[in-house]
């Protein structure tokens, strides 16, 4: 008979520590994309740079602890919870740094400012956004907890309640993203068809970064179910 021992015994470290610790590096990811996106839409395309360097930087780390979590994730393990769920919570939170990263890179492929009339709208979803990101770290950091108290109603209700905050947040971002890709529209006797295009590709992107917040908080909830 083979003997499964829990995770606890076998790993040095347990992967939930892993999920936390890449989840903190999202939502500092997305941290810095916010000050990236403030200074884009001040004008201020040289403290963008500087942001958007720190993006990639980022990015670049939570994908180192992502594939420690992976390697040092064996085949025979024993989890408190399905695995398939873990593995498709960490993929949904390196969507999140991806489209973070594509954001940047996007608004540096043009190179150019916001247009002023459009800044507060930005703004107003870019704030969306962010709060999404960190709604959702909160529900990974409670997932030991919910794991330590033998899935108890009271440890589930507090991460369904972040969940359920992730979802009102990313619904509010598509609102947001409606709203701003009408104006866009609507400014196209002052727009050249290039600076529309970039726009409403850009306002795609990071509305991406709150519906893969919603994606991975699904997968949570998925994880945590009775």
């Amino acid at each position: 008979m083979k003997y499964r021992a829990p995770v606890g015994k076998t790993l040095r470290r347990s992967p939930f520590d892993g999920l936390i610790e890449h989840a903190s590096k999202v939502k500092e990811c997305v941290k810095a994309l916010d000050e990236a996106l403030t200074a884009f839409e001040k004008g201020d395309m040289e403290r963008f740079r500087e942001k958007k360097k720190r993006v990639e930087e980022l990015e670049n780390e939570a994908d180192r602890i992502k594939s420690n979590i992976r390697n040092h994730l064996p085949k025979g393990i024993w989890m408190p919870v399905d695995k398939s769920f873990f593995l498709m919570t960490l993929t949904e939170e390196d969507s999140i740094l991806d489209y973070a990263e594509d954001a940047v890179i996007w608004i540096d492929m043009r190179g150019k400012p916001l247009p002023p009339e459009l800044a507060e709208d930005f703004s107003r979803l870019q704030r969306i956004v962010v709060k999404t990101v960190e709604e959702f770290e909160k529900a990974v950091n409670n997932i030991p907890h919910v794991l330590e108290s033998s899935f108890s109603e009271k440890e589930r209700g507090e991460t369904k309640q972040y969940i359920y905050n992730v979802h009102r947040l990313e619904h509010e971002s598509d609102i947001a993203e409606r709203e701003i890709t009408k104006k866009i529209f609507s400014l196209e006797d002052h727009l050249d068809p290039v600076t529309i295009w970039h726009l409403t590709k850009l306002v795609s992107i990071l509305g991406d970064i709150a519906n893969h917040a919603e994606n991975a908080s699904d997968r949570i909830r998925a994880m945590i179910a009775k």
